[in-house]
């Protein structure tokens, strides 16, 4: 425990100890006030003391229960996949219940709707033929067809008139105080309308100078008798005059026991309108709870007018309270289609865009945890990928008291303890142990330093200038005397490079097994090292692909210093070939010569450790003085050529060591005479 640490803790204790000697004080002086007969004084220091002693505990022992709860950092998980999973399902399932709410309203509003245009047009109907009677000079008969046709009405309706021509005006009784409406045109109206501050359904025909107008009251009896035996009903609340002037308000609240009520603009609607128990949230007594259960909604009747001038009354409402049954409205629903309104494309965008952000918190919420349980793993995490790099002062930051701040507070403890008891001696013995092992792993990988097939004969010489050394050189035999021969150097030196060289011996040998040679492997091949996640790739390449029958050498190269090619007759031909290395995007395919390669021919491969092999002095042995040793072994069989490569380099190097790798090849297309 750090010093800070300790001192956070006296002081934590130190408030601690006040809190409870003023709780103590507290209370104290409630009990010596009780003595005292001080009533008042007495309730308030309780009252004081309780409120001291509540909030501290209840924040402490939620604290508590938290931590307790979530000390394991698979209970936190499990927490934050409880938020993730369930809460989207308890939002969709509130959403499709209000969806559905809505969904049936709208429906339900749309068959009233329907209904109440039916009603319109039977209105109109009847209007128009009054109005041709009396256009005719028949009053008698504009009376009787107004009155018959109000008998086909649903019964409980009560259908009101007023008949106008110039042989005089004719009502119902009811109506005998309404205006007649000569602002009516010849192609007429129907909608509803306001006649002082009683609301109708009413429509208007006029044929010249004669007008009918019927009307039908929507009250309490209209309301009745409205879709009887359906599985909704109606209630009518009209306000000519709205009490609120930035636009209309409807609320709606029911209760079982009768006492609810429709308040449109904050007017209450009255008993006349709406009955306070017809505003049950149920019906009936018999049957299941979702038989009986009704829901509310409302619709209002558009753009109603005054009945006296007919001008459009932009403040006053129509409203059709719905009382329905989800039960026969699900029924029906998903039969013939019927429009959604505009409204309820409102609301559904509204209530997803409030469960939208709900779950955006609760996401959230879960995200935080998971962040804050992330970033405690990834602190574990870089310690441990430390601790195996080598850093073993490496320290996790303890900044959490619970299960994974233990394991940190472990972990610190283990690495110290594996610190003190590795020394340097051993780490070093077990490098050398391993650096040993990985120098015989990759001396196996090569092939034979000497080689016959058929009249070609090679001789190579490899020496790494590190324990694991990044050249590398192979010899395919396709046939008796056909061979490819490979030799390649990855950049730099050590075990990576190694490993490099043995992933280039592995991928040359298997697309020389599919058949590839030449441009077409070494293209393979690049692609390959490519597409590997690896932070050196470079490695310069050279393919000798060498056939003793048709005396050939085609030679491809990948940034490869230049190849020797001795001929016969003593004349010597350095092969440059200016290309990238292996591990570059090349603009253009890797060059490739082909070259005779008669009988007495010899070829000379390298590394660039040859070349650049530099003395004390720092003098690279050079390409001079490799032509020089060529030139003073002009008949030299393979093995005392390559031996007298090695021996110039080594009196060059006089003592120092190399600082790249070295591999020489030297192929040879024997004569006839010393084929035996």
């Amino acid at each position: 425990m750090s010093a800070r640490d300790g001192v956070g803790r006296r002081r934590w204790s130190v408030v601690r100890t006040a809190y409870f000697v003023i709780l103590a004080a507290l209370v104290l002086a409630a009990v010596g006030a009780q003595v005292a007969a001080a009533g008042g004084v007495a309730t308030g220091l309780v009252t004081a003391a309780a409120v001291l002693w509540s909030l501290p505990a209840l924040v402490l022992g939620a604290r508590s229960l938290w931590r307790a709860l979530t000390y394991r950092v698979g209970v936190r998980l499990f927490i934050s996949y409880l938020l993730i999973g369930l809460t989207p399902i308890a939002l969709a399932a509130c959403l499709a219940i209000v969806v559905g709410y809505a969904l049936v309203g709208q429906y339900a509003a749309t068959r009233v709707r329907g209904e109440m245009d039916n009603l319109g047009s039977t209105l109109a109907g009847l209007a128009r033929a009054a109005a041709v009677e009396l256009a005719a000079g028949r009053p008698a008969a504009a009376r009787q067809a107004v009155e018959h046709g109000g008998q086909a009405l649903p019964d409980g309706m009560r259908l009101e008139w007023v008949l106008d021509a110039p042989s005089g005006r004719s009502s119902s009784p009811d109506a005998a105080t309404l205006p007649v409406p000569r602002w009516a045109t010849e192609a007429g109206w129907q909608g509803a309308a306001f006649a002082g501050r009683s609301g109708y359904l009413a429509a208007v025909a006029r044929r010249g100078d004669a007008v009918a107008a019927v009307l039908l009251p929507l009250d309490l009896a209209t309301a009745r008798a409205f879709g009887p035996g359906r599985w909704y009903e109606a209630r009518f609340v009209t306000q000519e005059r709205p009490s609120r002037p930035n636009g209309n308000s409807v609320t709606i609240a029911g209760a079982p026991n009768g006492a609810a009520k429709v308040t449109v603009n904050g007017r209450p609607a009255s008993a006349a309108e709406i009955e306070p128990a017809w505003l049950s949230g149920r019906s009936g007594t018999g049957g299941t709870w979702w038989q009986r259960v009704r829901l509310f909604w409302a619709w209002p009747i558009p753009g109603p007018r005054a009945f006296a001038s007919g001008a459009e009354l932009k403040g006053a409402i129509v409203l059709t309270v719905i009382k329905l049954a989800p039960r026969g409205a699900l029924a029906e629903l998903f039969a013939p289609q019927e429009g959604v309104g505009r409204e309820f494309k409102t609301m559904l965008r509204a209530v997803g865009i409030v469960f939208g952000s709900l779950y955006l918190i609760a996401v959230g919420f879960a995200v935080v945890m998971i962040l804050r349980i992330a970033r405690a793993t990834a602190r574990l995490t870089r310690g441990a990928r430390a601790v195996a790099a080598g850093d073993l002062a490496y320290r996790i930051p303890v900044k959490r008291r619970d299960q994974l701040g233990d394991l940190a507070v472990s972990f610190n403890a283990m690495t110290e303890s594996v610190r003190g008891m590795l020394g340097e001696v051993a780490e070093k013995e077990r490098l050398a142990r391993e650096m040993d092992l990985a120098r015989e792993i990759q001396q196996s990988l090569l092939p034979p330093r000497e080689l016959t097939s058929g009249p070609l004969a090679l001789v190579a010489h490899f020496r790494p200038a590190a324990e694991v050394g990044g050249d590398y050189f192979d010899v395919l035999q396709v046939a008796p005397g056909r061979i490819v021969a490979a030799i390649g150097d990855v950049a730099g030196h050590g075990l990576p490079t190694g490993l490099l060289m043995a992933m280039v011996k592995s991928a040359v040998a298997a697309l020389a097994a599919e058949g590839r040679h030449g441009r077409d492997l070494l293209e393979r091949l690049n692609r390959l090292l490519l597409s590997q996640a690896l932070q050196q790739r470079m490695v310069s390449l050279a393919l000798a692909e060498i056939e003793s029958d048709a005396a050939r050498l085609e030679i491809t190269s990948a940034g490869h210093p230049p190849g020797v090619l001795l001929a016969r007759d003593g004349t010597t031909e350095e092969i440059l070939l200016a290309s990238l290395p292996l591990g570059h995007r090349w603009p253009d395919p890797p060059p490739s010569r082909t070259l005779a390669f008669a009988p007495g021919s010899r070829l000379v491969l390298y590394s660039d450790g040859l070349v650049e092999g530099r003395n004390a002095a720092g003098e690279p042995f050079g390409y001079e003085a490799l032509h020089a040793v060529l030139a003073a072994h002009p008949d030299a069989p393979p093995r005392e050529l390559v031996g007298a490569l090695v021996d110039a380099l080594d009196r060059h190097l006089a003592g120092a060591p190399l600082t790249d790798d070295l591999t020489i090849m030297v192929i040879e297309h024997r004569r006839a005479a010393s084929a035996g």
